[in-house]
């Protein structure tokens, strides 16, 4: 940027003070979140159980169902192996996730200033005006999204940097980071797809050696070999496939084929709008770079009209495309008029003054549950969960679906996988600590507006075996049939009471 005056210089340094406090401030908020707000969501919940349960050996898809790849689980199972109180649990995920999420974008802010040269003013505001704190909140959860985005971005860079300079190791490790994404999670092929075609027009004008081709694929072509050959070993070709990609079809009708049901999408039509008209006035004079990030924006842009996208951070891909192509339109729009950056800073002081108020609108600071989950369940204990409930995390399950009952178990016996438990019978044979005992609705009618029962606890065995809680609709064991000791079976290799 230039600085033709001292008085332009003032007032540079006046916008980059502004802007750093609001990203301060907002970093502030998304840590204030982690320990003062209800954590527990349906996707931190998730993964930490199946973190937990490959922890105590089980497998992915064998043993319990999931339908996300599983390197997210075997990294984290090691720090949480030996932590059962809950609400810790839930504020190590959060942190996890919110600690992942600022990576993002911090690499992110590296692109823009490594290989497009933005200013450190043009490229903060860009992030602080992409979307409000909150929705970053709900982007970054523990998930494996979170970390497949980090994953590509951080390959992108080494991308970038490879083509800058033609170092071979910078190759290696964008293939590397590449191939960690989708060991996070499957999606992120289409977004690959699109940059393998960008990559190989790149090689074929660049006339890049053969070797380092075949040197940058090697470490993938290594890991693929190790992930066939675990699933392999486990015998779970077949279940996998399913679980991971004909699973993910079918929920997409589960959903009605909605394709983008956003939580506050209408935030991002700013930031989107601004985004194509950048493109349309950086195109002629924009590097390689910039037209790669803006093909694959405008690819996955028009993927959101195609598969659905039920939760914020579907639009992880999108949200580091638009904050790099707007870094690079704010700082020539900032070279010709100044004046525009206090409106992009108060549109950014808009979204962190807002923030706290629309987030805690949906998100509470009752930690009750958290709390009687902490003082009430050990890791020998079953627990019966609820449609999108809080409870299973260091607990163990009476079935292969142990989460989201009316939802995932019906859509997956769909495919050929396990059909759907009789929970009257799990509770009869299992006892379990915790259960819900409301009625189990069918997903897939609750997502076309009717309200359709799938199964219910049997009265009589509420009645016999359970007490009600302070919590709508959970029991928990009467006194006379809990056991007192849990401890871990070295022989059995699991958490067991002893006799």
């Amino acid at each position: 940027m230039k600085i033709i005056t001292k008085n332009s210089a003032v007032w540079q340094y006046v916008a980059l003070t502004i802007a750093w406090a609001l990203l301060i401030g907002a970093i502030y908020f998304g840590a204030w979140t982690v320990g003062h707000t209800e954590t527990g969501n349906g996707d931190n919940v998730e993964h930490l159980h199946a973190t937990w349960l490959v922890a105590w050996g089980k497998v992915p898809y064998k043993d319990f169902f999931q339908h996300h790849n599983p390197l997210m689980w075997y990294i984290f199972a090691p720090l949480i192996k030996y932590n059962f109180n809950v609400i810790t649990l839930l504020n190590m995920a959060h942190a996890i996730g919110m600690i992942a999420g600022a990576l993002i974008f911090f690499i992110a802010y590296l692109i823009c200033r490594k290989f497009f040269k933005v200013s450190c003013l043009a490229t903060l505001t860009s992030l602080i005006t992409l979307c409000p704190p909150y929705y970053y909140i709900f982007c970054f959860n523990y998930n494996p999204d979170t970390f497949m985005a980090l994953a590509f971005v951080l390959g992108l860079y080494f991308l970038f940097a490879y083509f800058d300079k033609q170092q071979l190791y910078t190759l290696c490790t964008a293939f590397f980071c590449f191939f960690a994404a989708f060991l996070f999670t499957q999606k992120i092929l289409v977004p690959l797809f699109a940059l393998g075609i960008i990559c190989l027009y790149w090689f074929y004008r660049q006339k890049t050696p053969l070797n380092h081709i075949l040197y940058a694929l090697y470490l993938p072509f290594v890991g693929a070999l190790l992930f066939i050959s675990w699933l392999y070993y486990h015998d779970m070709f077949e279940i996998y496939w399913k679980s991971n990609y004909e699973f993910n079809i079918v929920m997409q009708d589960f959903y009605g084929n909605e394709k983008i049901n956003i939580i506050d999408y209408h935030k991002l039509y700013f930031t989107v709008a601004i985004t194509f008209l950048g493109i349309i006035w950086n195109w002629k004079a924009s590097n390689k770079f910039y037209k790669a990030v803006a093909l694959l924006f405008v690819f996955e842009f028009l993927q959101r009209f195609f598969y659905f996208s039920i939760a914020p951070y579907y639009l992880l891909p999108l949200m580091i495309y638009i904050s790099i192509l707007n870094s690079v339109f704010f700082d020539k729009l900032f070279n010709k008029y100044f004046f525009l950056v206090y409106l992009f800073l108060g549109v950014g002081a808009y979204y962190v003054y807002m923030s706290p108020g629309f987030y805690l609108s949906v998100r509470n600071n009752n930690r009750s549950f958290a709390r009687f989950l902490s003082q009430n369940i050990t890791p020998c204990d079953y627990i019966i969960s609820s449609y999108m409930g809080s409870q299973s995390i260091a607990n163990k399950d009476p079935y292969y679906y142990w989460a989201i009952l009316g939802h995932v178990d019906m859509a997956a016996e769909k495919i050929g996988l396990p059909p759907h438990p009789n929970i009257s019978l799990l509770v009869e044979q299992y006892k379990p600590k915790l259960i819900f005992g409301g009625v189990y609705w069918s997903s897939y009618d609750l997502h076309r507006g009717r309200s359709v029962p799938v199964q219910q606890v049997d009265r009589g065995l509420l009645d016999k075996y359970y007490l009600p809680t302070q919590f709508p609709d959970f029991y928990v064991l009467k006194y006379e049939y809990r056991h007192k000791i849990c401890q871990f079976d070295k022989k059995k290799g699991e958490w067991l009471y002893a006799d």
